[in-house]
This record gives structure tokens, C-alpha cells and sequence, in this order.
């Protein structure tokens, strides 16, 4: 028993001197590798330093003779910096890599085993900003893997071409979609001539592509769909759609949106609703709401009171005025039924004098010019 024991013991040390053996040669091999990996890419790294500074004018053809060994050691550092540039020194930059097949062989890693391979190529050609991929990038929406999908994208937004946008709005409607965030912010990437499927995208029958084609909309600023984003607001069967439609009215900033946030504002509306279009209104800095707004004061819900005095107080001097005025009718009314100085304020001055030390706080708050 003891011999078998004294054998095993012997055994499980060659082993622990064995691994511990082959760590410390994978540890030596690995420095070695990352030593030589950089001796190749420090020459090409300084050329390409030098042809970014130069704003790309000069040592393209020097980049392009790069010998193959030392260019893929330096590649990933210059797609790094590639994703960081923008204008001359990024289409000069680009050039480069088209010339030597980055462009070619990331296509051909999209339809990649290998999710990793997948998205890295993605994200390559994202950065290249390569159109030609774009139907390529789009078949990734629908990949199994979610990292992938987002790497797509991410991709796409950064190509900019706005033939992608059915695309994107499409990989909203899965079980497992991209983020909302991400998927508005590439569809505002493309940028104002998308504006025309992000409109008739609002009739589709998924809550959630609707909602993010209304925030698209808004942040793109497109004033084309008043129209269509008003209507929503009116008719749409969810909630939320509605609320969105409203909060991006008041991004929109157009005298055409104040009536149907006024309407919005009718006490028969949904608590959510109703704050969401006193909201949009101090969005839209329109003084023509001053007297919806100072209606709105004195509503029930919080909610609803308080943002129609941040937003009379987002109008400026007129809206400013309008909660003097509030103030001032309360403490009188206080005067005629002799409450003195132990009356409570109405809902409407609360909410007013609320406002109103805001507003001097931010005043205050400001600093001063040095002249």
C-alpha cells in the first residue's frame, strides 16, 4: 500500500514539474513571439505615422510595399487608428488598405465559422466605410449571435448609406433584437435621407420599430414627417408610441407641432401622455403655449403640473410672467378669503413658485463675463 502510494505521489509530481514546465515555455514562446511582432510592425508604425501626419499626401506606394509579415503585425494598430481619422487622412489611409486586400479578405471573413472572425470583420469594414458591403453586413443582422448583430450595426452606421436603414429596422422586429439606443443611433447616421423609410416605417405593426423610427425622426430634426409623427401621436394604439410621437414633436421645433401637443394635453388623456406634450412644448419654445401650459398647472397629477411649469419656464420672459401672474392671482385670491399667512398655496402656484426659484437658481447659477 505504501509503495502504491509513494508511486502516486512520484507520478503527480512529474506531472505538476511537466505543466509546470510547458507553462513556462508557452510564457517564453509568447514573449518571444510579442518581442519579434514588435520589431516588425515598429517600421511600418512609424511610416504610418508619418503618411497620417502628412494628411495622407505622400508614402502610399511605401505602405502598399510593405512586406507581407511586417504588415500584418503592424495591421491592427492601423486599423486602430484608421477608425480614428476622419477626411483626407482617412481616405488616403483607406486607399492603403483597399490596395492591399483588407477589404477583399474581411468580405470574405463575413461568411466566417467563426462569430469572432465575423464581427471583426465587420467592424473592418465599418471602418473602411465601404459601401460595397453594405447587403453583406445586412445578412448579419440576422446572425445567431448577438455580438455579431451589433458589430453589424455599428458597421453600417458608420458607412452612412442610407439604403440600410430597412435593413436595421428590420433586425428590430426578432425575438432578439439589437439594442433600441444602437439602432436609433445608427438610423440617425444615415443621416436626413433616410427620413422618407423612417416616415413609412411608422405604420409597421411592431410597437417597438415605431418607437424607434419616431426618436430617429426627432433627433434627425426631419420636419417632412410633422405630419406623420402628429398623426401617430393622435391615433397610435400603444401608449408608449404615443408618448414618443409627442416627445419628438418638440425636438422637430416647428409652429406645427403646437396644436397637436395641445391636444395631447386634453385631461382625457393618459397621465403619461399629457406630461410628455407640457414636455415637448417647453422643447418647442413656442409662446403661443403660454396659456395651455398655465392651464396645465393646476392638473391633478404631479407629473403633469410640474413639467408644464419647467416648461413656461423654458418659454422665457413670457412664460416667466405667465408664473408671476399665477403667483400673484393666488395670494390675492389668499387676501380676499382673509386665509393670511397660513393659507396653502393652489396646485397651479405651487407648482409656480417652483418654477419660478428655478429659474433664479439657474440665473444665479450662471457665470459672470470677465471683460
Amino acid at each position: 500500500m505504501l509503495r502504491v502510494f509513494t508511486i502516486t505521489i512520484a507520478v503527480l509530481a512529474v506531472i505538476v514539474a511537466v505543466t509546470a514546465g510547458a507553462i513556462v515555455v508557452v510564457r517564453v514562446l509568447r514573449r518571444h513571439r510579442r518581442r519579434k511582432q514588435a520589431a516588425l510592425a515598429a517600421g511600418p508604425r512609424r511610416e504610418l505615422l508619418a503618411f497620417v501626419a502628412d494628411n495622407g499626401e505622400e508614402g502610399s506606394h511605401g505602405l502598399v510595399a510593405i512586406p507581407e509579415d511586417a504588415w500584418k503585425a503592424a495591421e491592427p494598430g492601423a486599423l486602430g487608428l484608421l477608425g480614428k481619422l476622419r477626411g483626407e487622412a482617412h481616405l488616403a489611409l483607406v486607399s492603403v488598405f483597399l490596395r492591399r486586400g483588407t477589404a477583399r479578405r474581411a468580405l470574405y471573413d463575413l461568411r466566417s465559422r467563426s462569430h469572432v472572425r465575423r464581427a471583426k470583420a465587420a467592424q473592418v469594414l465599418g471602418d473602411l466605410e465601404l459601401r460595397q458591403a453594405v447587403p453583406e453586413l445586412g445578412r448579419l443582422l440576422t446572425d445567431r449571435h448577438a455580438e455579431v448583430r451589433v458589430v453589424a450595426v455599428r458597421a453600417l452606421g458608420r458607412i452612412g448609406d442610407p439604403t440600410a436603414a430597412w435593413r436595421i429596422i428590420a433586425g428590430l422586429d426578432r425575438s432578439d433584437p439589437v439594442p433600441s439606443l444602437l439602432a436609433t443611433h445608427t438610423l440617425v447616421q444615415l443621416g436626413p435621407e433616410a427620413e422618407v423609410t423612417l416616415s413609412a416605417a411608422l405604420d409597421h405593426p411592431e410597437a417597438r420599430v415605431r418607437a424607434v423610427c419616431l426618436e430617429a425622426l426627432g433627433l434627425l430634426g426631419a420636419t417632412g414627417a410633422l405630419d406623420r409623427v402628429a398623426r401617430v401621436l393622435r391615433e397610435d394604439t400603444v401608449l408608449d408610441v404615443r408618448v414618443a410621437a409627442a416627445t419628438n414633436l418638440g425636438r422637430l421645433g416647428t409652429r406645427g407641432a403646437v396644436e397637436p401637443l395641445t391636444h395631447a394635453l386634453n385631461p382625457a388623456r393618459p397621465t403619461a401622455l399629457r406630461a410628455a406634450a407640457a414636455r415637448a412644448l417647453g422643447d418647442l419654445g413656442a409662446p403661443s403655449a403660454v396659456e395651455t401650459l398655465v392651464a396645465a398647472l393646476g392638473d391633478e397629477h404631479y407629473r403633469v403640473a410640474h413639467e408644464a411649469g419647467i416648461a413656461l419656464r423654458r418659454l422665457g420672459p413670457r412664460g416667466l410672467a405667465a408664473l408671476r401672474k399665477v403667483l400673484d392671482a393666488d395670494r390675492a385670491a389668499a387676501r380676499e378669503e382673509r386665509a393670511g399667512a397660513h393659507a396653502q398655496p393652489s396646485t397651479a402656484a405651487a407648482h409656480a413658485r417652483e418654477a419660478l426659484a428655478m429659474a433664479e437658481f439657474t440665473a444665479s447659477a450662471e457665470p459672470v463675463a470677465v471683460a
